[in-house]
């Protein structure tokens, strides 16, 4: 404790009752001893705390001096995992438990069981200013996101039974990589009914619609998720294919992102 800090703002104690963790749940929390630490001292990391039937509570601590402080190179806090039909089915709000599945459980408002996929492949969506990656009317402005397939496009329609290659662009600097977009596609200047496919570059093209029309001279769109790929100029790459000649307008709004193993 700093000179600065008193013991109500610096006290760090566990309460060995109540059901913060759930009964049965096999989590470990932190503590100078088995039950508690010392009134005003810090929960010691690195020592075993087995709540046995009982739950775990830490209490007190704010933003500026947490009642839980985890630091250092080894990992300072293991959940064990708990079978899921061993987790109480209404979970005190602040509750954790972790299945043997690696699905961590989180108590959320009224008792409520909310789960988190805590897999090192857990996804992020982040959403990005919008941006236009195509408008095959100005095909040109757009050069730097179309990787191929550009001599597919006849008179600002992406021409039927053509593929365009584009990356999206906007990968903002992070240690995770883009697997996926939210893609707002719209298609105009309609000659016949059509479809059109988008998918990730580098995968065969699936036999299946990522929009419809039926006729000449419509105008629609639609928000697509797609899943990107590598084409051989560039990565976080997506393909386009239509079936019938068509104008095609591409935005980006969103980004989901993974953290490779």
């Amino acid at each position: 404790m700093s000179a600065d800090e008193t013991p109500s703002t610096t006290r760090r104690t566990v309460i060995r009752a109540g059901v913060a963790l759930g009964v049965g749940v096999g989590a470990t929390a932190l503590a100078g001893t088995p039950a508690d630490a010392a009134p005003g001292a810090p929960v010691i990391g690195g020592q075993l705390n087995d709540a046995g039937e009982a739950g775990t509570v830490l209490v007190g601590g704010s933003s500026a001096n947490p009642t839980l402080a985890l630091a250092g190179t080894d990992p300072m806090l293991r959940l064990f995992p708990t079978p899921d039909d061993a987790i109480p089915a209404e979970l005190p709000t602040g509750s954790l438990a972790v299945t043997p599945t690696a699905e961590l459980v989180v108590g959320g408002r009224d008792g409520r069981r909310a789960y988190v996929n805590t897999s090192r492949w857990s996804n992020r969506i982040v959403a990005v200013p919008p941006v236009r990656l195509l408008d095959t009317r100005a095909l040109a402005s757009y050069s730097a996101n179309v990787l191929a397939g550009a001599d597919g496009v006849v008179s600002g329609r992406l021409q039927a039974g053509r593929t365009l290659y584009l990356t999206v662009g906007v990968v903002p600097a992070s240690r995770y990589e883009p697997i996926g977009a939210y893609l707002n596609i719209t298609v105009a200047n309609t000659v016949s009914g059509g479809v059109l496919t988008a998918f990730a570059a580098g995968a065969a093209r699936p036999d299946t619609s990522s929009m419809n029309w039926w006729g000449p001279n419509q105008i629609l769109s639609n928000l697509v998720e797609v899943p990107l790929g590598a084409h051989e100029r560039g990565a976080a790459a997506f393909a386009l294919h239509v079936r019938a000649a068509a104008t095609v307008v591409v935005d980006v709004s969103a980004l989901i992102l993974s953290l490779p193993g």
